[in-house]
């Protein structure tokens, strides 16, 4: 390898460290290669990583969407409504729904033709990214009840056997009753009442 004979200024505490580092003398000339490394290394850094680079973009991709009341639809999800026999479109893009050059809502979009008076729940059918089949939202928005329901559901049921364990545990639970003073109780008491009746019958 040529070499070309000049001289470069460094501060000294930079060439201590890496000697250090290497285990050469700060002065030795084997930090030659270990200083043409880093040379390189600064001239041609490494390239990004195009596969996170391309997860993060499909992650961000996959949390847009337009919140239509408890159904969410992600972006890509397309909308197909019909009037007349003849079928028109819609799909997701970032938050909002577009139709051709038009940004809607389902409801706008369900009545873009016809009377205006369309539910759109009943109108609209929805095909999610990566699933060929076409579901009426209705049907869509029941099963996110059924599915809301069930979570909020089991969290209930967690609770519920929470408070039981709690209320059956040894320290919640009342004073023992000594089933002697139970008894011993009840005997005085009938002694008492003997002693009330034989007092009558000698009155009497």
């Amino acid at each position: 390898m040529d070499t070309l004979r000049s001289s470069v200024r460094l501060p000294c505490d930079i060439l201590v460290e890496l000697g250090e580092l290497t285990g050469y003398a700060w002065n030795s000339w084997e930090l030659a290669p270990t200083i043409c490394d880093a040379i390189r290394g600064y001239m041609r850094p490494p390239a990004s990583n195009k596969h996170d680079e391309t997860a993060a973009v499909a992650n961000a991709s996959t949390e847009a969407g337009h919140q239509w009341k408890q159904l969410f639809l992600p972006e890509g999800t397309r909308l197909r409504a019909a009037f007349g026999g003849e079928p028109y479109f819609a799909v997701v893009k970032g938050a909002e729904i577009r139709c051709g050059d038009r940004t809607v809502t389902p409801s706008g979009f369900a009545n873009l033709q016809g009377s205006g008076n369309r539910n759109a729940w009943k109108a609209v059918w929805l095909r999610f990214p990566g699933n060929e089949q076409w579901v009426l939202a209705d049907v869509c928005r029941s099963k996110q009840k059924i599915a809301i329901a069930r979570l909020f559901g089991a969290a209930d049921d967690e609770n519920a056997a929470s408070r039981e364990k709690a209320a059956a545990s040894p320290a919640n639970a009342g004073p023992a009753r000594d089933s002697r003073d139970k008894g011993g109780t009840h005997s005085k008491l009938g002694k008492r009442h003997k002693r009330h009746a034989a007092a009558r019958g000698r009155s009497d």
